[in-house]
């Protein structure tokens, strides 16, 4: 069942996201500014981003903007390196609580996608980006919050991407960002009916 009661300030974050896959400071303090009835949303998602980011620093340690953490009125943001999200942890439990074939052509079909689980394993693994039906109906599933799941995919794009050769000797091409719901979806080669159905998925977004 899809989730038709997601929060106004969920929606807004992830477009954030989206057109901001390395938010800034700077970013972050100007969405604010822009939407600041929603600023302790805001702050509990820029926490999940930069523990996410923070963890995957290996020698350069995050340095907190304390004008971010004052706009914010979160103390908790003066710690974020070491905090770890619980919701995060969640979601990628139930994710990985789906590992058989049958498992996932189950969920496929659950959260609208139907019979075609090689499109699930695109995006949970944050190769394929998933529409937002897809987001709503995952959410509603996992029963964990549409913020995570996007964090959550965006790390397992970056943890799983690998070189690819394009042949003759030339240097490895790593994927710069996940492929379209469209290319994913027209890359089945699936009949024109089907193909459109799950095209329309992504043009309600």
């Amino acid at each position: 069942m899809i989730n038709k009661n997601v929060p106004e300030s969920e929606k807004l974050i992830v477009d954030f996201l989206n057109q901001h896959p390395r938010p800034t400071n700077q970013d972050w303090k100007q969405f604010i500014e822009r939407f600041p009835q929603y600023a302790s949303a805001i702050a509990d998602a820029a926490m999940v981003r930069a523990a996410g980011d923070a963890a995957d620093a290996v020698a350069k340690p995050y340095e907190l903007d304390e004008e971010l953490a004052n706009r914010t009125v979160s103390k908790a943001l003066s710690k974020i390196h070491q905090t770890t999200s619980l919701n995060l942890a969640k979601a990628k439990k139930k994710v990985e609580s789906i590992q058989k074939p049958s498992e996932r052509k189950q969920v496929a079909i659950a959260v609208g996608i139907g019979s075609y689980p090689t499109l699930l394993n695109g995006v949970l693994s944050g190769r394929t980006k998933a529409p937002s039906k897809v987001l709503d109906a995952l959410t509603a599933l996992f029963d964990v919050p549409r913020l995570a799941l996007v964090e959550l995919f965006r790390r397992q794009f970056e943890e799983s991407a690998v070189p690819a050769f394009k042949g003759g000797g030339s240097k490895p091409r790593l994927p710069v960002e996940p492929v379209s719901w469209e290319e994913a979806v027209s890359g089945l080669k699936l009949p024109e009916k089907e193909t459109e159905r799950l095209l329309k998925l992504g043009r309600e977004d």
